[in-house]
């Protein structure tokens, strides 16, 4: 019954092609935006997550003491309790404590001076560090250090009688250079030159590029003679710790966890849950645009359909007559609605992915940044992703067809039931 209720509903269509062409023509346009602007945010999305994931290491947590309004409130120290506990949580692959050099930082090779980071840190724990070297191999011992890729091009001659800063590159893999670093007193102020030789060149474009990373434990007797004082395991705090996760799955349980001891996180893991959230309200944001358009296409679909029946009075009344059901007439206009609907949706994912090919094709190639080309607009580099700007799951396809069909069937409703309470008697009366 179904079956023989469609072909007549399709019959109807054929008869009026070029209204279904004006009306199909709206959802065309509604769906071709729906899509085109959504599909817009996942490459977009998809493009900052390729840019964040190059640079950073996405399983990694900053983690730092958190602090408080409340001067008596007892706030967790990072102190060597506080990192076996978080070697504790489920999912952590390593924990990295890191300590900064106090009162230092000056480098000297031949007759220039320079400036680099230096931090500290388990010789052991350097593979979870997520660094690649250009130059030597991983690893620390005592008087090595790790030298990252902008060091060596941060020093100057400090004879030099130009005002302008000059800088000069120093290859510090040729020859050791020294570390200077301060003891402070109320009266005077003593200085230490520690000659260091590097082990390894840190790859660039990472957050090491300006660091020396020497072994923790060097860096604990240069600050004891900095500051005077002696290490002690009971009262020790570092000053920053990073946390790995085991995976990219695991890495929000361990920052609850982390946070649920009282301690802060950070972390470009954390950036692109945020990121992602930005882009999920943007994506919500652009369909509704997009459904404005499908909104007007509704409205083109119901006068459609009330012309129609209108048109078709006497029709529906002997239709009627012979024994025709008011589902059955509901039936058929609900059929109609939503082929108009169908073949609108379906005609805007084709459009879509036409619209993708030419999109794709055209920043694929994109010219020198500044030149005023296509891709100086975006705020991520697309090579990362092939110059895929476009990006159209086939789930939003399919969901933009399944909305398309509904907008037509909701739009119809009205219509139709009307054309289902008609009178026989009424209806073949009409003029």
């Amino acid at each position: 019954m179904f079956g023989e209720l469609a072909r007549l509903a399709i019959g109807n269509l054929r008869r009026a092609r070029a209204r279904l062409f004006m009306t199909a023509g709206g959802v065309l346009v509604g769906t071709t935006a729906v899509i085109i602007l959504v599909s817009l945010t996942f490459g977009l999305q998809r493009s900052a997550e390729a840019n964040i994931a190059q640079n950073s290491v996405l399983t990694e947590i900053e983690v730092y003491p958190s602090w408080s309004q409340d001067p008596e409130a007892k706030i967790p120290q990072l102190d060597v309790a506080s990192i076996r506990s978080f070697w504790q949580i489920p999912g952590v692959a390593a924990v990295i404590p890191l300590l900064d050099l106090q009162g230092g930082g000056q480098l000297i090779s031949d007759d220039y001076w320079g400036w680099g980071q230096v931090i500290g840190i388990d010789p052991s724990l350097l593979p979870y560090l997520g660094i690649n070297l250009d130059q030597g191999e991983l690893s620390l011992q005592s008087g090595s250090v790790l030298v990252g890729a902008k060091v060596g091009e941060n020093f100057y001659d400090p004879e030099s009688t130009s005002d302008e800063w000059t800088p000069i590159t120093v290859d510090l893999m040729a020859q050791p250079f020294e570390i200077q670093i301060y003891q402070y007193s109320a009266t005077t102020t003593a200085t230490r030159e520690i000659e260091v030789t590097s082990a390894g060149l840190i790859q660039a474009g990472t957050n090491y590029d300006y660091t020396i990373l020497a072994p923790i434990n060097d860096v604990i007797k240069w600050n004891e003679w900095s500051s005077g004082q002696t290490f002690d395991p009971k009262t020790f705090t570092f000053g920053r710790v990073i946390v790995r996760a085991k995976d990219r799955e695991t890495t929000n349980p361990v920052s609850e966890a982390i946070r649920d001891l009282g301690f802060g996180t950070g972390g470009m893991g954390e950036y692109l849950n945020q990121l992602n959230r930005f882009f999920q309200t943007m994506r919500l944001m652009l369909g509704g645009v997009g459904g404005v358009a499908l909104l007007v296409a509704a409205f083109g679909v119901a006068n459609t359909m009330t012309m129609a029946i209108l048109e078709r009075t006497k029709e529906i009344g002997l239709m009627k007559a012979i024994g025709a059901t008011d589902r059955d007439v509901l039936t058929i206009f609900l059929i109609e609605a939503g082929l108009v609907g169908l073949a609108g949706g379906g005609s805007g994912v084709g459009l879509s992915f036409f619209l993708r090919n030419i999109i794709n094709r055209a920043v694929s190639k994109p010219p020198e940044p500044g030149s005023g080309g296509v891709t100086d607009f975006l705020p991520f580099d697309t090579s990362r992703i092939g110059g895929n700007l476009i990006i159209i799951p086939n789930e939003l396809a399919l969901g933009a067809v399944a909305m398309a069909v509904l907008v037509g069937i909701c739009a119809g409703l009205y219509p139709a039931m009307r054309a289902a309470r008609m009178q026989p008697v009424v209806a073949l009366k009409s003029e």
